[in-house]
């Protein structure tokens, strides 16, 4: 029996939009291998032009990678790190969160909350961790109290234009029905403000690392950023360097492994999914 031909053409418009997605993926991955060899090329390059104590190599940076991954100690280092990063993520985002949603319901808690809210975004991370180490002294206290201070006002700030973009109709109508709270902020106000924190969480993933990197760097005993010390104190360059590829695998890590499923999970409101 023939196939009528608006099946035909379907089938034949449904195979052109999959082949034209599968030559995007194709095309993606292809150029990104092209970054990644255009960047170690120069990366190679610069361990030439300057001395292996400035810029080590390539494969020097590898060798002592693998050496360091041999260690217990390298992989205790990289799990006290994530732990430091994930709770400070976890609770600068819940502090910023519920401050952002208050602010952006309420104008005299805006008002209150704005010159904190510039003084935190102002101050460079490394005088708030000198403050730290005053205040906690040395260890995972001071990393996690730097994460949180850097990480809440980020979030703060998307929460609140997140709550801002909320329809006041939509407000209106979870009153009349009295809404219970919990269920107002599931259903009216995390997919108001899901879209415009979800933008602001790879920013302070990326950050939360770095400011990790840095607090442990000048105030821990143990972590990424210690290792990062000792090698730099000892002149050993391509641990030095490896650590740094270590730090970018934990943001990979953070950003795919945490990120990107918690995102898919917050947004499923946009396909009629529920939340809770």
């Amino acid at each position: 029996m023939p196939v009528p031909s608006t099946r035909r053409q379907k089938f034949t418009v449904g195979g052109m939009i999959t082949s034209f997605h599968n030559f995007l993926l194709a095309d993606k991955v292809l150029y990104g291998v092209l970054g990644v060899i255009i960047f170690l090329v120069f990366w190679q390059a610069l361990s030439w032009i300057f001395n292996a104590m400035i810029v080590a190599s390539p494969l020097a940076t590898i060798n002592a990678l693998f050496a360091l991954l041999t260690e217990t100690k390298t992989w205790e280092y990289i799990m006290i790190t994530l732990f430091r990063l994930i709770v400070g993520l976890f609770l600068g985002s819940i502090v910023g969160l519920l401050l952002g949603l208050a602010a952006g319901t309420n104008k005299k808690i805006r008002q209150v909350l704005e010159p904190i809210k510039w003084t935190s975004m102002t101050i460079p991370a490394i005088v708030i961790s000198i403050m730290a180490m005053l205040w906690f002294g040395m260890g995972s206290e001071q990393v996690i109290f730097v994460v949180i201070i850097i990480v809440a006002p980020i979030t703060y700030v998307n929460a609140m234009e997140g709550r801002f973009a909320i329809d006041e109709k939509l407000i209106e109508m979870g009153r009349c029905f009295n809404l219970p709270l919990k269920m107002f902020f599931r259903e009216i106000y995390l997919p108001g403000i899901a879209a415009s924190v979800i933008a602001g969480f790879a920013l302070t993933a990326g950050m939360g690392v770095r400011v990790v990197v840095l607090a442990e760097f000048m105030g821990a005993h143990d972590g990424i950023g210690y290792g990062l010390s000792k090698s730099y104190m000892y002149l050993d360059t391509p641990e030095l360097f490896a650590w740094i590829l270590i730090s970018l695998a934990l943001l990979g890590l953070l950003e795919f492994g945490i990120m990107k499923p918690l995102k898919t999970h917050m947004m499923r409101w946009k396909k009629g999914g529920n939340l809770s």
